[in-house]
């Protein structure tokens, strides 16, 4: 490594994360740029560390592609100002940070105990409209939903088992009371010990929610530690992203995760929650230009309906008017005939 690279990297030593995260959304400026491809090209174990990271990002953050049909109408009903765009991005700044503090200590678990034990960083990844069931390397089943991605570093050698959740997860838990199971994701941190629990924290989502079934979880606020909550089998939380509060209700009639077998089904839910959902599922963009017609809320289950048959359903039961474009669905209130 010539001097000034050398130089160059003390200086930026502390701000490598910095760096990576600004690249990965876009915000690097090319002297920053410039400064970070000089030290890499001069750091093999640190390019490698960051080719991995940015594998994974760009498999579930695709670069944006174009729409400009829904582009425009977003435009023309002043959705360029939407509300969840800057909580949205602030989600995806806490998501690269945490996918490169897993992915920093993955890495280095992985030199650590690479003379003495194989330890590999496994990523899990599900496409749109696909469901993946996987076994960890200590017996846990987990089964990934549409759109979502497990990184998990096996076998488990630390004093807990730790992984990583974007997007929704139905875990089966292998008892280990010497190794509590640690499920992180993009708001929550959710520990246990043996049980099966729903997972669904989606980086888009303005809710997060578990789902117990089996056995006692305890989760707490990833931003504040000491905002946290022991769970009881029966109960579903929903915790508020923006609120950052906890609600509780029952569940105890809910089958465990039956987005497993391909249903759908939703329970008081809002439209705006739903058509997250569905776009996950179908791999359809859907764009709802009416704020009122986003809070309508629904409880239905649909197992295999196509989307043009859910949406006309759930029309019937609450007004609302769709229009297909190439690039994806509007919804729009009847009185709305902009």
């Amino acid at each position: 490594m010539s001097l000034h690279i050398k130089n160059l990297a003390l200086n930026l030593n502390e701000n490598i994360n910095d760096l990576i995260i600004k690249d990965l959304l876009d915000e690097i400026s090319e002297k920053e740029k410039s400064d970070l491809d000089v030290v890499l090209s001069g750091d093999l174990e640190l390019r490698q560390k960051k080719n991995i990271i940015y594998k994974f990002w760009f498999s579930y953050f695709p670069k944006k592609i174009s729409h400009q049909i829904i582009q425009k109408t977003e435009k023309k009903l002043g959705f360029s100002a939407n509300p969840k765009s800057r909580f949205i991005k602030l989600n995806l700044l806490k998501i690269a940070a945490s996918v490169i503090l897993i992915f920093s200590l993955g890495y280095s678990i992985y030199h650590h105990y690479n003379y003495h034990q194989v330890v590999s960083l496994n990523e899990y990844v599900t496409l749109p409209g696909e469901v993946k069931k996987i076994i960890l390397s200590d017996g846990t089943k987990v089964w990934l939903n549409s759109k979502s991605v497990l990184i998990a570093s096996e076998p488990f050698v630390d004093e807990s088992r730790e992984v990583l959740l974007i997007g929704e997860g139905y875990f089966e838990v292998t008892h280990n009371k010497e190794k509590p199971f640690i499920i992180k994701s993009p708001n929550l941190k959710t520990k246990v010990l043996g049980t099966h629990l729903n997972v669904s924290d989606y980086p888009t989502d303005l809710i997060t929610e578990v789902s117990l079934y089996e056995g006692k979880v305890e989760l707490s606020d990833k931003n504040t530690p000491a905002n946290k909550m022991a769970m009881k089998p029966g109960q579903k939380v929903s915790f508020s992203t923006d609120e950052r509060n906890f609600y509780i209700k029952s569940n105890e009639f809910e089958k465990p995760a039956e987005w497993r077998d391909g249903i759908l089904r939703f329970y008081n839910e809002d439209l705006n929650s739903i058509s997250q959902k569905l776009e996950r599922k179908f791999r359809t963009k859907i764009l709802i230009s009416d704020e009122e017609v986003g809070k309508l809320r629904f409880t239905a289950s649909f197992d295999t309906e196509p989307l043009d048959k859910i949406l006309k359903l759930l029309s019937e039961a609450h007004q609302f008017k769709t229009i297909n474009t190439k690039n994806g669905i509007i919804i729009k209130s009847l009185k709305n005939n902009t």
